[in-house]
C-alpha cells in the first residue's frame, strides 16, 4: 500500500516579540482534510513528531473566530480532529522515521512548526532523504518552514533556487502577526535562496518544482493532497 508520512509540529506555543507566546500547533484543517483525500485514494499515513510528543490542534483553528467558518464547518473540524485524537498522543519519533518505507512526505501548517521543526535536527535528516531519494516533499501554509532544516553536508540549504510558497507576509499583516511572530515562512525562506511566489491572499495558491509541492494557505491544503495522490 502507498504510504504518506505526515510530519506534525508538537509545539504549545510560539514565544512573540512582545514578550508574550501565541497558542501553537497543528492548524486542524491542514491535518484532517488531507488525511480524507488520501484515506480516499487507498493511501496510509503514519504521523510523526520531533520525539514522537503529543500533536494537539491550534485551538483558533477550531472556532468561527480563528478560521472564519461556520459553526457547522467548525464542529467537523472537531469531530475529525476528535477520531484522530489517538493518533495525535502517539506519533512516530522523528529520529526513528525509516524514509525507505515511505512513498511522500506531507507537512500541515500552524505556527507550530516556526517553533520546531524549522531547526529540528531529526525533521532535517528525514527531509534529506527524502530529497536525496526523489520522493515527493508536500508543504503547506506554515509547513514549508520544516524545509529549513534541511542542509547538505557543506552546510547549505537543500532547496535554495527552487520556487515554493507559503503563508505569505500579506497575509500575516491581515492577522496583525507581522511584527509579532519572532519571523515569517515567507521571509526566511527568502532569504535562504527559495524563488518564493506568492498567490492573492487566502486563495488557492499550489507551486510545483520538481518533486517539491507547496501550498500558501489553508485553502490549499486539500488541492495540495489531491495533487499530491495525482503524483503517487
Amino acid at each position: 500500500m502507498t504510504s504518506v508520512l505526515m510530519i506534525l509540529s508538537a509545539a504549545t506555543e510560539l514565544p512573540l516579540t512582545d514578550g508574550s507566546c501565541r497558542t501553537a500547533g497543528f492548524w486542524p484543517e491542514e491535518v484532517v482534510d488531507p488525511e480524507a483525500v488520501f484515506a480516499a485514494a487507498g493511501i496510509s499515513t503514519v504521523l510523526a513528531t520531533p520525539e514522537g510528543a503529543p500533536a494537539g490542534a491550534d485551538p483558533a483553528g477550531l472556532t468561527p473566530e480563528g478560521t472564519g467558518y461556520s459553526a457547522e464547518r467548525c464542529a467537523e473540524l472537531i469531530d475529525a480532529v476528535e477520531a484522530l485524537r489517538p493518533r495525535f498522543t502517539t506519533p512516530v519519533p522523528l529520529a526513528a522515521v525509516d524514509v525507505e518505507r515511505f512513498d511522500a512526505v506531507f507537512i500541515p501548517g500552524g505556527y507550530g512548526p516556526l517553533a520546531d521543526l524549522w531547526a529540528d535536527p531529526d525533521c532535517g535528516r528525514v527531509l534529506s532523504e527524502f530529497h536525496r531519494a526523489g520522493k515527493p516533499i508536500a508543504a503547506v501554509c506554515h509547513g514549508p518552514a520544516a524545509l529549513l532544516s534541511s542542509m547538505d553536508v557543506a552546510g547549505e540549504w537543500l532547496f535554495s533556487g527552487y520556487e515554493m510558497t507559503s503563508f505569505s507576509d500579506e497575509e500575516e499583516a491581515e492577522l496583525g502577526l507581522l511584527d509579532l511572530i519572532p519571523w515569517t515562512a515567507e521571509g526566511r525562506l527568502v532569504k535562504r535562496g527559495a524563488r518564493f511566489v506568492a498567490g492573492p491572499p487566502w486563495g488557492e495558491h499550489l507551486v510545483r518544482d520538481r518533486a517539491l509541492l507547496t501550498g500558501q494557505n489553508p485553502a490549499s491544503a486539500r488541492p495540495l493532497a489531491r495533487v499530491l495522490c495525482d503524483i503517487l
